[in-house]
């Protein structure tokens, strides 16, 4: 009895369970085959018992028939048989004829047949269903034989269904007695044991605990404590009643330290050892050097939180300095280890498409890096009519590196959505931008291939990379000798071209510098010519086989997995030939959202912030400028009068593609080759724009009215030039309106005239780019609601520009040139009684949300 107290005193119910479940998993085994043998003898038992019955039945049946034919016969002898005696001998007799054909096609035991081919049973049935008495004596003796013999057999039926019976519950009285003798007695013992165990376990990590000259506080995931130890008790003179069930935190640590104290307690690192004061009962404080580390159970979940401090009171003041230099040396490569891993992700993010399926090109690119952030980059892209495949490597590894990247990932981007296949102008494109951002600091060099999938024309620039290599159809590989300066370098370095006349079933091969570069344990770079070997044997590999056979080769040479430079590389097949992929403009009619005026005035909740506000036009009828508020909170931009025939005369498919970045919108609209352009240099050159604008509008023979008109809005956009557009980073102007001001070196503007049968157009371009659809919309809308004139809104220029116009457009790209361009129809008169439509075209909404909370 003490024994069994102890052992549900120290023992938890958790610590014995599992330790029952080892105990199970001894003797499972033991189980299964002592088990299945008597379940599989009582399955057979009940199988037998089951038959034996069913043949015993049978047998009755059987029995009573030929008994019931026999009484029939004797019925006949004596003329007093029945209807129904008569049909059960018709009956019987065809029973006989049957099992002698058997034409059912049953199971017929030995007597059956015999008694089927008894000629003798036959005769004498045949001759009394005649009516003849002579043989009838013999038939009832045959039936009275039969009927004897299935009563016996229905007897050793029944016997030996009654010993199936007897051996099924030998099999269930036996396989009892080993389950209890052999299974569960064996388990009770084991888990016995196993608990005792525990028990005695537990007592002397409890002896070990309390004897430590080190304080042990044990706490939940509440932070209270559960355990205390009685060195902690004697040291900081805590009475146990005290400490158990209180916070660990508000009980023995001051205030301002509870922060670290809880962190520690969070991370749960051994390895980490913080000094932080603990409170004595007195109110004294001891300088305790604290770790902690988690009681998890066997998933990993934590259970328990164990803090153990060394009192370090007598030597706390000489290590403060120590460990405080060691804590921020660990913040900071944990900080830098998390900003190389966001790097990382970014830069993966940064990489192109693993599988490349292009117009004309398919195949695959791989990259390897050797430190967390890579410096090589690839990607891909197809435009109307030209796959571009694009490799680069960065000088170095590292943050710098991936920086690089970026900023080649976001010109590729924008080179993307321009259509730019020819290699020359992107590596001139991406050559600026990484110039303009690393000052020369950092190169990248680079290899461009385009093929244009309608002839199959490749295209290749190089900007100071690795030699690609061509293989053609037969099998041969012919290195591409076409070489540059690396990207970042000069301004006004020269992109070289080359091109080549490639058939159907070619493969192009970019790779890193590091293929060639990499080094044996001998210290020899693996080279140009163990490459081309390696090419020349894998020449009939696919292009997975021919990639991982690559990798296999570099690695058996240099004997090792890993690598010491980024390892990059593409195979590209030319393996198809196509037409030109339609025009983007028309892609981009396909695109358009189109609103309805009435849709959306029923519309009450915004529009969705995914929907792109570039390809968003509202079709407007009559009295669509209430709208005008609820435009500016959706930030609805765009706005086609749909009955309006002036829109008709700038075509339709103009109107809706103005969202693709143009150069000349006067040229697209006014189909003017060489519009007259003023430039304006300084704000003195105001009044010389404003008379040239006249004369010309006069030698165009414009209508008087017109003249001053759009002499009008000329003088709008130039102080709008001048003074509107030039701000600073938080949308400041930079200038009063009417300072005399000289535009800046980098500083352009030009008012620009154009003319067209009847349709005259102004346009004002800038190099600020600081005007902001939100910006335009609230002008609008504060004007319509009345507050134009008040004090800080400005605009009116704006405004008025609009309602004077039959079109008005305008086209920003942030921070790189706005233009304003105006409309007119001078088959009618001017009015600024009209609401027209306009259109405001913003090439990042990126910059636009970012401009607007600045």
């Amino acid at each position: 009895m003490p024994e069994n107290v102890r052992l549900a005193e120290r023992v938890p119910i958790g610590s014995f369970y599992r330790a029952n479940l080892e105990a199970v998993e001894d003797v499972r085994s033991r189980t299964f085959i002592a088990l299945w043998l008597p379940a599989f003898l009582l399955v057979i038992a009940g199988i037998g018992v089951w038959e034996s019955l069913a043949w015993h039945g049978k047998a009755l049946v059987d029995a009573q028939h030929y008994q019931r034919l026999a009484a029939s016969i004797l019925t006949v002898e004596k003329g007093r048989a029945t209807d129904v005696q008569w049909n059960d001998l018709r009956m019987a007799q065809a029973r006989i004829m049957d099992m002698r054909e058997n034409s059912g096609g049953h199971f017929l035991s030995p007597y059956e047949k015999a008694l089927a081919f008894n000629q003798t049973l036959v005769d004498a049935l045949n001759a009394v269903l005649q009516g003849r008495t002579d043989d009838i004596g013999q038939a009832e003796g045959i039936f009275s034989s039969a009927a004897a013999h299935y009563r016996a057999q229905a007897a050793d039926d029944l016997r030996y269904g009654q010993g199936f019976l007897l051996g099924g519950a030998a099999a269930l009285f036996f396989a009892f007695l080993y389950a209890w003798l052999g299974i569960l007695r064996p388990i009770g013992r084991q888990s016995r044991e196993r608990a005792l165990a525990l028990a005695r376990a537990g007592e002397f990590n409890e002896d070990v605990i309390n004897t430590a000259r080190v304080v042990i506080l044990v706490v939940d995931a509440g932070q209270r404590i559960v355990l205390a130890n009685h060195h902690c008790q004697s040291l900081l003179q805590w009475p146990r009643t005290q400490l158990l069930g209180h916070s660990l935190l508000a009980t023995l640590v001051a205030e301002e330290d509870r922060p670290a104290m809880a962190v520690l307690l969070a991370d749960s690192d051994p390895g980490r050892i913080l000094e932080i004061p603990a409170y004595t009962a007195t109110g004294e404080t001891r300088v305790m050097a604290w770790s902690a580390t988690a009681v998890r159970d066997v998933s990993g979940r934590e259970l328990l939180q164990v803090a153990m401090g060394v009192d370090v009171t007598e030597r706390a003041q000489a290590q403060v300095a120590l460990q405080s230099a060691l804590q921020q040396a660990q913040l900071l490569s944990d900080r830098l280890r998390d900003e190389a891993q966001q790097a990382a992700a970014l830069h993966a993010v940064y990489l192109g498409q693993r599988t490349i399926s292009l117009p004309g090109l398919s195949g695959l690119a791989t990259s390897i890096t050797s430190s967390e952030v890579g410096g090589d980059y690839f990607d891909s892209y197809a435009t109307a009519h030209a796959a571009v495949a694009l490799l680069g490597d960065v000088s170095g590894h590292g943050l710098a590196a991936g920086s690089i990247v970026a900023v080649a990932k976001a010109a590729v981007n924008q080179l993307r959505e321009e259509g730019i296949g020819c290699p020359k102008k992107i590596l001139t494109r991406l050559n600026g931008a990484i110039l303009g951002t690393a000052q020369g600091l950092r190169l990248m060099t680079m290899v461009c291939a385009a093929v244009d999938f309608r002839c199959g024309i490749l295209q290749v620039a190089n900007a100071g990379h690795q030699f690609p290599y061509l293989q053609w159809p037969d099998g041969r590989w012919e290195l591409l000798d076409i070489g540059g300066l690396p990207l970042g370098q000069e301004a006004s370095a020269g992109v070289a071209v080359k091109q080549w006349d490639i058939p159907l079933g070619s493969r192009l091969l970019l790779i890193s510098d590091g293929w060639v570069e990499e080094i044996s344990p001998a210290g020899e770079p693996f080279g140009y010519e163990r490459l081309e070997t390696a090419l020349a044997q894998l020449a009939e590999a696919n292009d997975e086989a021919l990639r991982d056979g690559l990798f296999q080769i570099l690695r058996t040479y240099c004997e090792r997995e890993d690598f010491e430079d980024d390892m990059t590389i593409m195979v590209l097949r030319h393996d198809e030939r196509l037409p030109e992929l339609p025009h983007v403009a028309d892609q981009e009619i396909r695109e358009i959202v189109r609103i309805a005026q009435s849709f959306y005035q029923q519309k009450t909740e915004r529009l969705s912030p995914r929907l792109s506000r570039q390809h968003l036009v509202l079709f407007a009828e009559e009295g669509w400028q209430v709208l005008l508020p609820r435009m500016a909170r959706d930030g609805l931009r765009r706005v086609l009068v749909s009955p309006d025939p002036f829109l008709q005369i700038l075509g339709w498919e103009r109107l809706l593609t103005a969202h693709q970045e143009a150069d000349d919108d006067l040229s697209v609209f006014m189909n003017a080759a060489a519009p007259i352009q003023l430039p304006l240099t300084q704000s003195a050159d105001k009044d010389g724009i404003l008379a040239a604008t006249s004369a010309w509008l006069q030698e165009a023979q414009a209508p008087e009215i017109w003249i001053d008109t759009l002499t009008l809005m000329a003088d709008e956009l130039v102080e709008n030039a001048l003074y509107a557009a030039p701000r600073d980073a938080r949308g400041a102007a930079l200038y009063a309106k009417g300072t005399p001001r000289t535009l800046g070196e980098q500083e352009t503007a030009h008012l620009r005239l154009a003319r067209r049968d009847n349709v005259f157009a102004l346009e004002m371009m800038d190099s600020w780019g600081t005007l902001t659809p939100a910006i335009f919309l609230r002008r609008l809308t504060a004007y319509m609601e009345g507050d134009g004139l008040l004090p800080g809104i400005g605009g009116g220029g704006l405004y008025l520009l609009w309602r004077l116009a039959d079109y008005l457009q305008i086209r920003v790209v942030p921070g790189r040139e706005s233009r304003l361009t105006v409309f007119v129809n001078l088959d009618r008169l001017p009015s600024d009684d009209r609401y027209p439509s306009f259109q405001f075209l913003y090439h990042n909404d990126i910059h636009e949300w970012s401009h607007e909370h600045a």
